[in-house]
């Protein structure tokens, strides 16, 4: 797995896959995962796209700093990353899930929506606190309070396989929101997926994970994106919102609500909202045919 050095010295790592020529696709994980949640994607999608997949910094193999637990510093990493790669601006596609969706927000806040084509933002609204303009018809399902996010924090930090043991359930759909042809306790695939992303997760630290969590959580990117992506913006970069009836993590309202944040309220522009229900949070892991069908066809387009 090749790596570089951040501004600040932390080595990162990533993978690439597919032809250096090929248009490239940043593929963008989420809270406590790896690069290696994209595994049933990449074959498929490095077969059209130049795919690179990031560990972020405090997960996976990449360097785990004391400090540096903001969105702020992973968006600056991802300029660090293209940079290093040297790819040319405006030919760029994305995909950001969870809080990969969040540093591609922060990304175009910092340095403009230039270096995409197109963007996909996987099931994470634009805010996860309840606010009195912002409430449970929105926010996060569990992390939406001082409260909540004390909780997580002294279970990341205390007892982390049952914090991570906790999002697994509510970020697959099988689990949140079962149906009678799911995968249920003990088989096969429920257990497989545990294992797998426990693995991934616990390759960081806790407290550090807490933090990270507590910026995220913070965090408004409503008008930032308003002004990043919306109209007036200038910005030419074409997005899709992905969101799940069946997340354990968002109502499909709050995503979706990215959508009418780019289009300034029209029912037409630059962005447009799939609802899916063939899987949760992790749609793209539970059914990846599906997800890469819906991806490709966008990205081609």
């Amino acid at each position: 797995m090749p790596s570089f050095k951040a501004n600040d010295g932390i080595e990162l790592h990533y993978s690439t896959h597919g032809q250096p020529s090929l248009p490239p696709l940043i593929l963008l994980h989420g809270f406590t995962g790896t690069s290696a949640v994209f595994s049933r994607n990449i074959p498929k999608l490095s077969e059209s796209f130049f795919a690179i997949s990031p560990d972020l910094r405090g997960h996976g193999e990449s360097g785990k700093p004391k400090a540096g637990y903001h969105v702020a510093r992973l968006a600056m990493d991802l300029k660090n990353l293209i940079d290093h790669l040297e790819l040319a601006q405006g030919r760029i596609s994305a995909i950001g899930t969870s809080l990969g969706a969040a540093i591609l927000w922060c990304y175009a806040e910092l340095y403009t929506t230039k270096a995409f084509k197109k963007l996909i933002f996987v099931d994470q609204a634009p805010l996860q606190n309840y606010t009195s303009d912002w409430g449970p018809e929105h926010g996060n399902r569990g992390c939406n309070s001082s409260e909540a996010l004390a909780t997580i924090q002294h279970t990341l930090e205390n007892d982390p396989q049952a914090a991570h043991l906790g999002t697994i359930t509510a970020c697959l759909g099988y689990r949140a929101y079962p149906q009678p042809a799911d995968p249920t306790e003990g088989s096969t695939e429920w257990k497989h997926d545990e294992a797998f992303f426990l693995e991934q997760a616990l390759k960081g630290d806790g407290r550090w994970y807490g933090k990270l969590m507590a910026d995220h959580t913070a965090l408004d990117w409503r008008d930032a994106i308003a002004q990043s992506f919306g109209p007036g913006s200038g910005s030419t970069t074409e997005v899709l919102v992905v969101a799940s009836t069946r997340s354990g993590c968002f109502p499909a309202a709050g995503p979706l609500k990215g959508v009418d944040l780019v289009n300034g309220g029209s029912d037409d522009g630059i962005a447009k909202g799939v609802t899916v229900e063939w899987g949760g949070h992790w749609c793209y892991w539970e059914k990846p045919d599906l997800f890469n069908e819906l991806a490709l066809k966008f990205l081609q387009l």
